[in-house]
């Protein structure tokens, strides 16, 4: 009697997982009733199956310990700022939501089909937002200050977003032998390459190559990669020069720090994120988003004024180069809510730590990524544990310039990380490989 009612409440929770992701990635900023729905469901089913078979319902994993600290250092850092309900409200609305949704994949997700159902899903919700993006691009509807945003408001999410998917598409490619799914596979492919380049966002341009090139070597197919990377930037030759002008930007180290152009006020950005630290060491300020956009807009006006003051006595030098350069200045501080850079973001706002639990985090993670592509035998499961890993690259890339901390970008990421423990543990207890044996 049981175990059908246990098959049930597995399948509910799957069900929600994709109806959960597929909400924020057409509603990222809302359908919050639809959305606390969704959650309340992959909750519920969790408790039901826990009740039923009257036990604590909870698979142990190698990042549970670094997962509770972070939170305990989240908290305490909250409850030391001078903000304690801003902060608070984003350890319990976002970073308790990441958790709970891990947890309940690893113990409510089970077997290679419900993860083919729940990738599969991921893909083609991914592939529908793409296309909608490049519609919106071409009609004015989806698209900001010249960059495809699709349904993220922002040119960065979309991005992240597709950084996310894309490996994990490319190499399923390698695995399917079916036609008309190869087909499918290399449109998703076009979709979200031709995406990513509309958002002109380097970052994950960079990001997505890494990866590539990850892959290629992973699965021992290098002059098919060389052949992806080389029709990705033959689209740069395709679109107008801008596209072009701006990837060139990416190797000009020399004018990293030169021009406004290249890191924007990231500089600026990274400076005050350094001298916060060096007022708040242990605790930082707090995490939330709304906390660091008051005190850069503070610490951000203050290094300004210094080196306005500094440059005011310095012999005014008059060149056409000078000139070029105090151009390109930024005239007024943005109200930026990260420090555009994962490390100095976490350390801001959870101290010395939050970011030695957050380094512990994901670095386990990736222990597990890669011992798991390593030792599993080659099928399905081997090929998407190459995807996520590619993945995890393409998105912690990402943490040198930008922060994937926060909603909607981490949802999705916890999901890659999810579906990677439900394989590695669905492998370990299926006993697929004599040699891989460690705890999850």
């Amino acid at each position: 009697m049981n175990k059908p009612i246990t098959a049930y409440t597995s399948r509910v929770s799957e069900c929600a997982f994709i109806a959960y992701f597929f909400i924020h990635s057409f509603f990222p900023f809302g359908a919050d009733v639809i959305k606390l729905l969704c959650f309340l469901t992959i909750i519920g089913c969790w408790v039901i199956r826990a009740k039923i078979e009257k036990k604590v319902l909870f698979n142990r994993t190698s990042i549970d310990i670094p997962i509770l600290l972070y939170l305990l250092c989240s908290m305490i850092a909250s409850f030391h700022s001078a903000y304690i309900q801003s902060n608070l409200e984003t350890v319990f609305h976002e970073y308790f939501q990441y958790f709970i949704l891990f947890f309940c994949m690893v113990n409510t997700i089970h077997g290679t089909e419900q993860v083919k159902r729940i990738v599969k899903t991921m893909l083609i919700t991914c592939g529908l937002i793409c296309a909608y993006g490049l519609y919106g691009y071409y009609t004015g509807i989806a698209i900001n200050a010249g960059r495809l945003v699709a349904t993220f408001e922002y040119h960065s999410k979309i991005a992240r977003y597709i950084s996310l998917l894309l490996p994990i598409t490319v190499c399923l490619f390698f695995w399917y032998k079916n036609i008309l799914i190869r087909l499918s596979l290399i449109l998703l492919v076009f979709l979200c390459s031709f995406s990513l380049i509309l958002t002109m966002n380097r970052t994950s341009w960079l990001a997505i190559l890494v990866s590539m090139f990850f892959i290629g070597f992973a699965v021992k197919r290098q002059l098919l990669i060389f052949i992806f990377v080389g029709i990705c930037l033959s689209c740069f030759f395709i679109l107008p020069s801008k596209y072009t002008t701006r990837a060139k930007t990416i190797i000009q180290v020399n004018k990293y720090f030169d021009s406004e152009e290249i890191l924007g006020e990231r500089e600026l950005c990274w400076k005050a994120s350094i001298a916060m630290i060096r007022d708040h060491p242990l605790l930082g300020i707090g995490p939330s988003n709304r906390v660091f956009r008051d005190a850069y807009q503070q610490y951000g006006n203050k290094i300004r004024d210094a080196e306005k003051q500094i440059k005011n006595e310095t012999i005014p030098v008059q060149t056409k180069k000078k000139k070029a350069k105090e151009k390109n200045k930024v005239k007024k501080l943005d109200r930026l809510s990260n420090a555009h850079n994962i490390l100095l973001s976490v350390y801001v706002g959870t101290g010395i730590g939050g970011l030695l639990t957050f380094l512990w985090l994901f670095t386990n993670v990736f222990k597990v990524a890669i011992k798991s592509w390593r030792f599993t035998e080659a099928g399905y499961e081997k090929t998407l544990l190459i995807g996520i890993t590619a993945s995890l690259i393409s998105i912690i890339s990402h943490g040198f310039t930008d922060c994937f901390w926060g909603k909607p970008d981490t949802v999705f990421l916890w999901y890659i990380i999810g579906i990677l423990f439900v394989i590695t543990r669905s492998n370990s207890s299926g006993n697929h490989t004599n040699s891989f044996k460690t705890k999850i």
